[in-house]
């Protein structure tokens, strides 16, 4: 028997996590080995797991798809990272395969996407879904990957920026990155001047535009 393919889920919401589990047990050759539902539980699960293949959800608490996927095809380059998500922008499935994932996905067409989705990336190859290819090639042709926050923030910034947009006080994004309130202030204000904002209304109208944060976060 040909040896299964090992999924770890990474997705916060529960009932499109649990769809998602239904969909790849009913398929032989699939096992679901995790789940996670922030983007901080990703890592540790990855080292217990050992997945190959992580279906990533962009928008996610804490530590938003994009981020987690860079961190994880760092320190893991073997695990295949497919991106999962509702925005369909170019932009957004530029910065995601920028990041490391080896293909990108809508929720609206996972179910029938999904599976060849991760086929074509264990056997070695990128997969785009079809919904989102052409706006892929437009935002590519103007080189628009590189004017996204990601380019312009440090990694502990781009931690910092989704923490304080998702309403955590200077001290609770102090503790949840093993950081000095002195040090949040000052990533936050480097923040602030690499983005042009003027307060903290500023960073989340950015962190929702770029994708980094949903508006409902």
């Amino acid at each position: 028997m040909d040896k299964q393919i090992r999924i770890l889920l990474a997705e916060d919401h529960e009932v499109m996590r649990a769809a998602l589990r239904s969909l790849l047990d009913a398929h032989e050759g699939f096992t679901v080995v995790g789940e996670a539902g922030n983007g901080r539980e990703i890592m540790a699960l990855a080292e217990k797991a050992a997945p190959d293949v992580v279906v990533m959800d962009v928008n996610m608490p804490e530590l938003n798809g994009i981020e987690a996927t860079r961190q994880l095809c760092a320190r893991f380059p073997r695990i295949k990272v497919l991106g999962l998500s509702v925005h369909t922008k170019g932009r957004m499935v530029s910065e995601m395969l920028a990041a490391g994932a080896k293909g990108y996905v809508p929720k609206s067409s996972a179910t029938g996407d999904l599976i060849s989705a991760i086929r074509t990336v264990m056997a070695g190859k990128m997969y785009v879904s079809p919904e989102v290819l052409g706006e892929l090639v437009e935002t590519r042709s103007r080189a628009a990957s590189g004017e996204g926050v990601f380019a312009k923030l440090t990694e502990r910034e781009r931690e910092v920026l989704q923490l304080l947009a998702e309403g955590n006080s200077t001290k609770e994004a102090a503790e949840k990155l093993c950081l000095s309130v002195p040090t949040i202030h000052t990533h936050r204000q480097h923040i602030m001047e690499k983005l042009g904002a003027r307060g903290i209304a500023d960073l989340v109208r950015y962190a929702i535009r770029e994708g980094i944060v949903s508006a409902d976060s």
